[in-house]
């Protein structure tokens, strides 16, 4: 057969299902956001800390249908709001024997890891991270550095000299809490 021959007898429609469903899992791993600022997130917040992460736990929910980590995190220093000595963070997703739960957008931590986080409060002891990737950052080097990784950003950016959420130095960050956390 000539291939122009083969392509003219293709049906348009299942040409084009065939593409959706190759694109389809490259539209899967990313989330949607709009930009977002330091000042925003400090506002949408009830506690913003820095401390390290003691452990995780995945679990099931009590449906049986979603896994959640629990990620406890001990606060070294808090910039906003009143948090228990030991914090526990509710994060979508996670790891249960050999099932694996990815939610797009949500924050990643590591046992061990110094991070600043920006929370919302979730009951009496428990909290959830606000924006969630965008409200965590892991310090390198003297840096604030969020996991912006398969997140895409449609709309404007923050207002005025509000400050984008992106890597940027311990003390600036520290600084932009502060004057909104007053």
């Amino acid at each position: 057969y000539n291939d122009a021959v083969v392509l003219r007898r293709i049906n348009p429609a299942y040409l084009l299902m065939v593409l959706l469903a190759l694109a389809a899992p490259l539209c899967i791993h990313a989330a949607v956001a709009r930009p977002t600022s330091v000042e925003g997130l400090t506002r949408a917040s009830s506690a913003v800390l820095r401390g390290h992460v003691r452990s995780m736990e995945a679990r099931w929910t009590p449906d049986g249908k979603r896994i959640n980590t629990w990620v406890t995190l001990q606060p070294a220093e808090v910039w906003k709001g009143e948090v228990p000595d030991e914090v526990q963070v509710l994060v979508p997703g996670g790891t249960v024997g050999d099932l694996i739960q990815k939610v797009s957008g949500a924050p990643r931590f590591a046992v061990g890891e110094e991070v600043i986080v920006f929370l919302e409060r979730e009951g009496i002891r428990h909290f959830r991270v606000s924006g969630l990737a965008l409200g965590k950052f892991r310090l390198e080097k003297g840096r604030a550095v969020p996991d912006l990784e398969g997140i895409a950003f449609v709309g404007e950016g923050p207002p005025g000299a509000e400050r984008r959420v992106e890597a940027m130095a311990l003390a600036e960050l520290r600084s932009r809490v502060a004057v909104i956390a007053k």
